[in-house]
C-alpha cells in the first residue's frame, strides 16, 4: 500500500550505508545508479519541490485542530481562556520549526533527517485522527451547536490522507533519489578539495 514510501527509506538506508566509502569509482558508480531510478528524470531545480509540498499539506493538517485542542488542555489545566492564542502561537512555531529542520534534513539526503520527517509527519496523523474521532463522537452523541471542529477535523484529516498519497508516488521517490545522488556530488567535491589540499603541501 505505501510501496514508494518503504521504497525510499530503503532507498536512503542503503544509499547511506554504501556512503561510508571514500573511494572516487564507487562514489560515482552509486550516483549513476541512483539517476537511473525508475521514470522520468527530475532537473535539479525539483529537487526541493516534492519535500516542500509534503511539508505544506503537513502544516495545513496540523493547523486544523489547533484551536481546539489548545481549548481542551487550557480547560483541562484549568487555565484561563483568553491565552488560547498564545498556546496556538509558540505550538504553531515549534511545530514550523521542527517539520521544516527534519524537511531541510532530509532534502540533503540524510537517513536520519528522513526518519524524523516521517515521524512528525505520523504524529501529525495520528493527532489528526484522534481529533477526527473526538469531534464526531460529540457530533454522533451529543448536541452539538457549533460545526466549525466537524469541518476542521474532516479537513486536516483530508491533507493528511493528500499528503500520503503524494509522499507514495513516483515523484515523490525520485526526489528523494535526486537529494541522495547530490549528498553523494558534495561528498565527491569535498574529497576532491582534500586532494587538492593535500597535493599543493
Amino acid at each position: 500500500m505505501m510501496n514508494y514510501i518503504k521504497k525510499s527509506l530503503a532507498l536512503v538506508t542503503v544509499v547511506t550505508k554504501k556512503m561510508a566509502t571514500n573511494e572516487p569509482q564507487q562514489l560515482e558508480l552509486l550516483k549513476e545508479r541512483l539517476k537511473s531510478r525508475p521514470g522520468a528524470p527530475i532537473g535539479v531545480h525539483m529537487s526541493g519541490i516534492a519535500l516542500g509540498i509534503s511539508t505544506i499539506l503537513a502544516i495545513f493538517c496540523y493547523a486544523m485542530s489547533q484551536v481546539s485542542v489548545w481549548m481542551l488542555l487550557f480547560q483541562w489545566l484549568n487555565l484561563p481562556e483568553y491565552k488560547v492564542l498564545l498556546g496556538v502561537f509558540v505550538g504553531a512555531v515549534i511545530y514550523c520549526v521542527l517539520i521544516m529542520s527534519t524537511m531541510l534534513l532530509a532534502a540533503r539526503g540524510s537517513l536520519i533527517g528522513y526518519k524524523s520527517y516521517l515521524a512528525v509527519i505520523a504524529l501529525t496523523g495520528v493527532v489528526a485522527a484522534i481529533y477526527f474521532i473526538y469531534t464526531w463522537s460529540l457530533f454522533i452523541f451529543d448536541s452539538v451547536n457549533n460545526y466549525t471542529p466537524q469541518m476542521t477535523s474532516l479537513l486536516g484529516l483530508g491533507f493528511f490522507f493528500l499528503n500520503l498519497i503524494w509522499m507514495n508516488s513516483s515523484v515523490f521517490y525520485r526526489s528523494i533519489a535526486l537529494a541522495l545522488h547530490n549528498r553523494i556530488w558534495r561528498k565527491q567535491l569535498k574529497i576532491e578539495k582534500c586532494n587538492i589540499a593535500r597535493c599543493k603541501n
